[in-house]
This record gives structure tokens, sequence and C-alpha cells, in this order.
């Protein structure tokens, strides 16, 4: 099918001939469609499946919308690499199909003449042709990059069932927007009113046997005299650029003053978005976000906890999707205000249950909602009030009440009080482009979890399947024997280049690399393919100095890394969106299609001497050293000058953290901006160095 531009506002169609368009064009797709048309489609198509009550196929729907374009990378480098190893494997890729008709369609006797009047030599074609057959045993890691039948509900929830089951996995998506065919990209990116929260895998629904689930949260919900979400967002990122930028022009003290004042000024407004994204914005549904328990027998007492609740107070027609919800809140209720566990319970009595009950009893007379909607969160709260009335024959109030008092059991008793500390197993974020530049992590629900982000289940699946047998309780089993570092390669941070050698030197002391010059493209590439770790210290991500290595292909040429690659330049993981429709592109993406495992680096611009602190810090907790000193005991009066003071008293014991993603939330304390903290995220499979 042609791959075309999906639809507007303008035309309206009947609900039967919009349905069939969308289903012929998520069916029928190109084997490399346009990624921004492939996300809009499956968007449309997942809101119909959500809005039909069918859960399994509007998460798969939304898995399918996310970085479709690195897919199309991916499938490509592999076209590439067995081009490059086979120089017919074009020509035979282009015969498959015509043997494929051929087998699909035997020819008549009377053909078969023809043919031998045409040719003398069909049997020698015949079997040329049989030589050249490709070799078809693709595993199902590599079939689902591509776009084709295998990609399906089916295969989605086979994947789901194969990764590691400590896992639980989440995606962020945007909703459909028809704006982005025709607006700037600077305008319609903060035209997002909402998210989908995808719910993959989780304790209580793997307990439960559910499936995955799908919330529909507002979002750039604003009080009066506030900026939007969005807007502030973008802006403060602006401001942080411009202060940043400029602060190589300071000459006076005056202007040194306003420049920490501005630095200031933006760090609070980054407080502000998170307190925003947590209180007024995600809220309860925070819930959905945390990891798995280690120690599962809480999660049997919440499940008792919450089940006593339901039937004592005979909650007639709660279902399953709902009792998940309830789980998932009452468990994470202790870092969450009564207010956010109060209206969240209400959302989930009235606005999660069964559609088609809602339907029957909705009152058809009410001016507001006449009746009619596509989802429940579009009834006003009366309506919702006495839906919820008629299927449990008492008060919304008195069920929000009920399990409210379930929420303070856990808040305030004395035997639930370990809740709130009780080891978590890893968390995964699959995050939408549209919203990869938000802080997740840093969210106070989140930033003592282990949190690492991915850019969709394709590419989860993928890393995963490649490294499998590394793989061990959930986590990428590492080594940090062999490291290897690029540091100030153009020459033009000094104080940086003193500062993380005289620390390598100091921590790392076997580690090798290159100080104040570029490496040479085969050297990139081999610190990436031969190395444990591989730091990256300089502007940006790096990756430039890759070009002309590995065939031509820059990082992607490494094939087979097993780099656990830390780039500490200025916004080294950001997504850069070139134009309106392009794909976004980063350093990362091109990283995993090589098969690193993960990647630690930025969102946005940072300063060097905060962020050699965190990266310092987070070195010195995940790798091991001889050193005699912590490196937290360390004297740093004169660090940027190169100088240590090591010859010091350690006052407090030195823990370290072999848990890459644990590391990374204690070094966002070593800096007491939440720019720089809040920047610091981690892209790939869980990582923790075997013990």
């Amino acid at each position: 099918m042609e791959d075309f531009d999906v639809f507007t506002d303008e035309i309206n169609y009947t609900k039967p001939l919009y349905m069939n368009i969308l289903n012929k064009f998520v069916k029928d797709i190109p084997s490399t469609p346009n990624g921004a048309n492939y996300h809009s489609a499956r968007k449309l198509q997942a809101e119909e499946c959500l809005a039909a009550g069918n859960q399994l196929e509007c998460a798969f729907n939304l898995s399918e919308s996310v970085s479709a374009s690195l897919r199309t990378m991916a499938v490509y480098r592999e076209e590439q690499l067995k081009a490059n190893e086979n120089k017919l494997y074009k020509i035979t890729s282009f015969i498959k199909p015509v043997k494929d008709l051929i087998e699909a369609n035997p020819i008549s006797e009377e053909q078969e003449k023809l043919f031998d009047f045409l040719s003398d030599s069909t049997e020698e074609v015949t079997k040329m042709l049989k030589s050249h057959t490709i070799d078809e045993d693709v595993p199902l890691f590599r079939k689902y990059l591509r776009f084709s039948s295998e990609n399906n509900s089916d295969n989605f929830l086979r994947i789901l069932k194969e990764l590691p089951k400590e896992w639980t996995i989440v995606q962020l998506t945007a909703p459909y927007n028809p704006n982005e065919n025709i607006k700037p990209l600077s305008e319609y990116r903060t035209e997002i009113n909402s998210i989908y929260l995808s719910v993959f895998t989780n304790d209580y629904l793997d307990k439960t046997g559910l499936g995955p689930i799908n919330i529909n949260v507002p979002a750039n919900v604003t009080k009066e005299g506030e900026k939007p979400l969005f807007t502030e967002l973008y802006s403060l990122l602006d401001d942080n650029y411009k202060t940043i930028d400029n602060a190589q022009l300071l000459n006076n003290k005056r202007l040194v003053q306003n420049y920490w004042n501005r630095r200031e000024d933006v760090d609070l407004r980054m407080k502000s978005v998170l307190n925003v994204m947590d209180k007024e914005w995600l809220g309860g549904w925070g819930s959905l976000l945390t990891g798995k328990l280690e120690d599962s027998s809480w999660r049997d007492k919440v499940i008792k906890l919450v089940d006593s609740t339901i039937s004592d107070w005979g909650f007639i027609k709660m279902t399953p999707k709902q009792k998940v919800l309830l789980y998932n809140l009452i468990e994470t209720c202790p870092v969450l205000n009564s207010n956010q566990i109060k209206s969240c319970i209400r959302k989930i009595l009235t606005e999660e249950g069964n559609i088609a009950d809602l339907r029957t009893l909705i009152d058809k007379t009410c001016p507001t909602c006449k009746g009619e909607f596509e989802f429940p969160n579009e009834l006003c709260l009366k309506c919702l009030s006495k839906c919820f009335e008629g299927l449990h024959n008492f008060k919304l109030v008195d069920g929000i009440k009920a399990f409210s008092q379930a929420a303070k059991i856990v808040r305030e008793e004395d035997g639930w009080s370990g809740l709130k500390k009780a080891k978590r197993h890893p968390v995964v974020l699959i995050v939408d482009e549209m919203l990869d530049t938000f802080p997740w992590e840093t969210l106070p629900i989140l930033n003592h979890h282990p949190v690492s982000r991915i850019e969709n289940i394709h590419f989860l699946y993928y890393l995963y399947k490649m490294h499998e047998s590394r793989v061990v309780d959930g986590y990428f089993n590492a080594k940090a024997d062999v490291g290897r570092y690029v540091i100030n390669p153009e020459k033009n941070l000094d104080r940086m280049e003193k500062r993380m050698s005289s620390f390598v030197e100091y921590w790392c002391g076997s580690w090798s690399g290159h100080i104040g010059e570029p490496p040479p493209p085969a050297d990139f590439i081999n610190y990436l393919t031969q190395a444990d770790i591989f730091l990256y210290c300089g502007h940006g991500d790096g990756c430039r100095f890759a070009n002309g290595g590995g065939a031509g292909a820059g990082v992607e040429g490494a094939a087979g890394t097993r780099a656990v690659t830390i780039l500490s330049g200025c916004g080294s993981v950001r997504l850069v969106q070139p134009a309106p429709r392009a794909a976004p592109n980063a350093a990362h993406h091109h990283l995993h299609i090589a098969g690193c495992p993960m990647v630690v680096g930025m969102l946005w611009e940072v300063t060097d001497l905060e962020v050699d602190k965190v990266v310092s810090t987070l070195v010195s907790l995940y790798v091991p050293s001889t050193a005699v000193t912590a490196w937290p005991a360390v004297g740093k009066a004169k660090w940027s000058q190169g100088v240590l003071e090591t010859n010091v008293e350690q006052k407090s014991e030195f823990t370290p953290e072999p848990n890459l993603l644990k590391a990374i939330s204690r070094a966002r304390g070593s800096t007491g901006y939440v720019m720089i903290a809040s920047s610091v995220v981690a892209r790939g499979l869980p990582v923790r160095i075997a013990q």
C-alpha cells in the first residue's frame, strides 16, 4: 500500500469507513514506512481500541507508535552488513520474492513448454537460483524490528513473557495530534493535553494474569497565571542554554553575579516543573511507575488488604483492571500525599471500570454530558457518581472513604513501616519521543529506584536477546576489568581535563585512552568493542570521532559492542529532531543499534564542574578500585588544577554500588543543582557488576 499522509480534521469520515482506512494503513504498511505517519496511525488505532475496552490491542498499538524510524535504521544497518559480507546478497534478496511468487502459483504444462522454448538452460538457471537461497531462519527479535505480520499482539505478549520477570516495563506515550502535519515542531510539541500510561509488565499484572493496561492521564494542567508545563520546560531549557553559552563572555564581577543568579533561577524553575509533574500531573498515577518489590511478601499483604476492603464494603462490579490499579496505589501510598491518593481512588472507581456498564447507566438527559462519550473521563462528576452508585449500591464518597482507610493503614501502622524503604527491581521506561525531554527519573516517587529508559519494546527485546547469556536476575552482568576513556579531545576544556584525568589516574589506574587529543576512529571503535566501561568527557556525545571507522558506519560499525558507555557532554543523549516530521536522532540510537547494552548521558546543556562531580562520583561508586582513600573523602580544594589530597582521614564508611542504576541515583546527590542532577539518564538494559 502506498505510504500516505495521515488524516486531518478537515475530512469527516463515517465511522466504518474511518476504521477500514485505519485498519488498512496499519496492516498493509510498506516495509519501511514513514516513521511519523506510522506513529500517527498506530496512535489513532490505539485510541479506538481503548474506547472499545480492548486493553491488549491498545497497548500493542501504542508499543508500535514510538521510535519507528530507529527500527528502520537498525534494519538498514543489518541489510548493509549482510551486503558487505556477501556481494550477492542484494541480488538474492530481489530474487526471493520472485521465487515465492512462482512457488505459490505453479505454471501449467503449456507455460513450461514455453519456458523450455525461450531458454535452453532452464535447469542451469534453476540450479543457480537454488545456490543463492537466503537463509530464512531469522530469530523473532530481529523479525520484530521490521514492519511485517510478525508485529502483532500475540507476539507482543510472547515477548513480554520472555523478558526478565524482574522488570517493570511502562510506556509513556503522547496522543495523536493532527497539527504535527502542518505546524513546526516548536509549536505542536507544547500542544499535548494528555499522555497514555501503559503498564506492560508489573508485579500485580503478573500475579493476576491480566495483561497490559492503559491509563489516559491529563497533562499540561495549569493554574491561573501559570505557564503550561510543556511551554515552561522548553522555555527554561532555552534559558539554561543561553546562560551557559554566554558564560564565556563574562569579564567582570557584576556579570558573573548575574550569571549565578540566572543559574539559580533556572534551577528553581526546574524544581517547580518536577513539583507540577508529581503533584498536579501524574498524582496517584505515579504509583504505576514503581518497580516490583524484591520481597514478594509485601505484594501479598497489599493484595490481601485491598481484597478484604472490596469484600467488606461490597464492591459488586469491581473489574480486574480496577483491582490492579488499587493494588499499585495502596502499595505506594507511603510516598504520596492524601490528595493524590483520594483523587486517584475516585478516578479508579469511576473512570476505569467497564465502559459497557457506564453506557447502560449514563443519564442521557444530563445537559453537560448528553449521554454520549468515547472515554469515561469525558463525563461530568455527577454522572460518574450516579453510575458508580448504580453499580455498587452505595455512594461514591463511601467508596473513596473505604480505600482511603486502607491507605491510612499502610501509611501509619507499624506493621507497614518497612514498605517505604523496601528494595525494588528495575523499572524500564519506554518514553515517547515527544515526552523524552522530561526528567522522569527524578520524580519523588522514582528518584531512589533503579530506572532505565529504552526507545521501544522492540529495542528492549533486541538488546536483551543479544546479551541474554549475560542477563541474570534482570540485570546485564557487566565487568569492570577493562576501562577506556577519551578526555577533552578538542583541547578547550582545560580545567575539566585536569579534574577528570587526575580522577581516572587515581581511581582507575589501569585504564587507558586519549587525553587532550582526538582519538583515531579505529581507536574509538575499539574502545566500544573491547572495553567493559568507556568514559567520554568532552563536548557533546563524542561519537563524531568514530566517523571513518567500521567501514564508514561510525559507531554502528562497532560490531558486538559490550561497553557500558558514559557520555558526559552537553545533551549527549538528547533527542535532536531536525525538522517537524523528520525522525529524532541521538548518539544512543546508534550505540544501541551496534548492541551497546547501556548508555549514560545528559538530556541538556550542563556545566563541566558539576558534571565532573556527578560522573566521578558515579564511576567511583560503580567501579571497584584499589585506591587507598575513598573518593568522597579525597580533598578536592585544588582539583581543578589536577591536584588531589589523598592523605586525609576517612570520616564515614564508603559503600560501593555495583548496580549502575542505583549508583546513578546516588551520584545525582553529589551536585547541588537540580538542573545537573535531573539531566543524567540511563538508556538501555539494567546493568550491575557481577559479584
